[in-house]
């Protein structure tokens, strides 16, 4: 009579339903149930409806009301204008569930670059960190390296002054040393500069862990959601799969009540006691007809458009497992390069303290100093205390060739005696 009878689409599609149906099932995101069952009874029975013989279409008949009861309470009447508001109704409910299913792809694929997108900058943040420790190590070697320089340096000024009782002697060469040191100071200055650099990058990276920590919780709520969002359109399109069945049920049933009507309506004329009754009849044989075509093609139609979002549900599977997979990877990187943060930062900032601690450089160069100021304080203070004495003019002899004494020599220096760490090491 229309398409929708005994159309093979609606089978077919009524198959592929179930098949997909199955697979939502065994993914957990759909638990099925007795009205599944009753939908697929319901498109059993519409078919054995139109193709069977007499007997069998009898008892495809008693099964669909059977099933259909089981799906809504009571057939209730049929007639076109209501067959319309019931295609109209399901057309509505078939394009928001094809629309909630694009809706509900968009936003997972959406939550899937936004997430992966931030720990991606977070592993990005720590990577900088990195390069940054990586940078202050080398720095550090060259500063080993110049202060393992200037270290000799003042250990052969310091062999100098051991070697030496002329006061000023020992004070140019004291300067001298002092210039030395002075040069260690500026180099440890630097170091310092590391050391912040270092701090700055501990810092960026404990806000990386932080900042990963919240993506790892929405990524467990998107994936949540996502998961419950599919639950729910496949619960609500095994519904409307359940309405369509019904709808193309109720067609079937229109279409053969209208052949029915129509004998009877020509029944009715050819006899003069139920002639009056025949245009009713008629009426009704072409009301129920027409309610035959509008629901089973509006059935079908629906049908289509449910399929779209249903069959769409495997695509928001599939993107929730790319997620999972995705997401699981960037965090993974990211851990990796927290652990190789983690190995360099400890051996750095034992290097730091090569440098900057009590037994490290800084420690040797401050006693240093401390000695030359003394050296030199003593020194001008013997020279400030001695009093000039006239001689007369010595006689030629070899004792002009020699040194003259002086009175004022310092024969005992502190600064000769001051051990310095060589060859300086960085601690690792």
């Amino acid at each position: 009579m229309t398409q929708g009878i005994g159309s093979s689409e609606y089978n077919a599609l009524i198959g592929q339903m179930q098949g997909i149906f199955g697979q939502l099932s065994s993914m957990g995101a759909i638990k099925g149930g007795s009205y599944l069952n009753s939908i697929w009874g319901v498109a059993g029975n519409v078919e054995g409806l139109v193709t069977g013989n007499d007997a069998q279409k009898a008892s495809a008949l008693q099964g669909l009301i059977n099933n259909v009861l089981s799906i809504v309470e009571k057939l209730g009447n049929q007639e076109a204008a209501r067959a319309r508001k019931e295609v109209k109704e399901g057309e509505k409910k078939a394009q928001e569930l094809t629309e909630e299913q694009k809706k509900a792809l968009s936003e997972l694929d959406q939550s899937l670059e936004e997430i992966g997108s931030d720990i991606d900058n977070q592993r990005s943040i720590v990577d900088t960190a990195n390069g940054t420790l990586d940078a202050s190590q080398q720095k550090l070697e060259e500063k080993q390296e110049l202060i393992n320089e200037i270290i000799e340096q003042i250990q052969e000024k310091q062999q100098e002054l051991a070697s030496t009782t002329n006061p000023e002697t020992q004070k140019a060469i004291l300067s001298e040393i002092q210039g030395l040191s002075g040069q260690i100071a500026g180099i440890v200055a630097e170091i310092e500069t590391i050391q912040t650099d270092i701090q700055a990058a501990a810092e960026s990276v404990e806000q990386a862990v932080i900042e990963i920590e919240t993506a790892k919780g929405n990524s467990i709520e998107v994936q949540e959601n996502g998961t419950l969002k599919v639950s729910e359109l496949a619960e609500q399109g095994a519904q409307e799969v359940a309405k369509t069945s019904q709808t193309q049920a109720a067609g079937v049933q229109n279409g053969i009540t209208a052949k029915a009507l129509e004998a009877a309506a020509t029944a009715s004329s050819s006899n003069l006691f139920t002639a009056a009754e025949a245009p009713k009849l008629k009426a009704s044989a072409i009301d129920n007809g027409n309610a035959c075509g509008i629901r089973t093609d509006g059935a079908l139609r629906n049908l289509r458009t449910l399929m779209q979002g249903i069959g769409g549900l495997n695509e928001n599977i599939n993107l929730l497992n790319t997620f999972k997979n995705a997401i699981g990877g960037a965090l993974e990187a990211f851990n990796g390069c927290v652990g190789d943060y983690n190995t360099k930062i400890e051996p750095l900032i034992t290097s730091i303290g090569s440098f900057l601690g009590d037994g490290g450089v800084t420690a040797s160069t401050a006693a240093l100093d401390a000695a030359v100021q003394t050296d030199l304080q003593n020194i001008d203070s013997k020279l400030s205390d001695e009093t000039p004495v006239e001689e007369e003019p010595a006689e030629d002899s070899e004792e002009q060739d020699k040194e003259p004494a002086q009175s004022g020599n310092i024969n005992e220096l502190l600064t000769p005696n001051v051990e310095l760490i060589n060859p300086f090491e960085i601690a690792s």
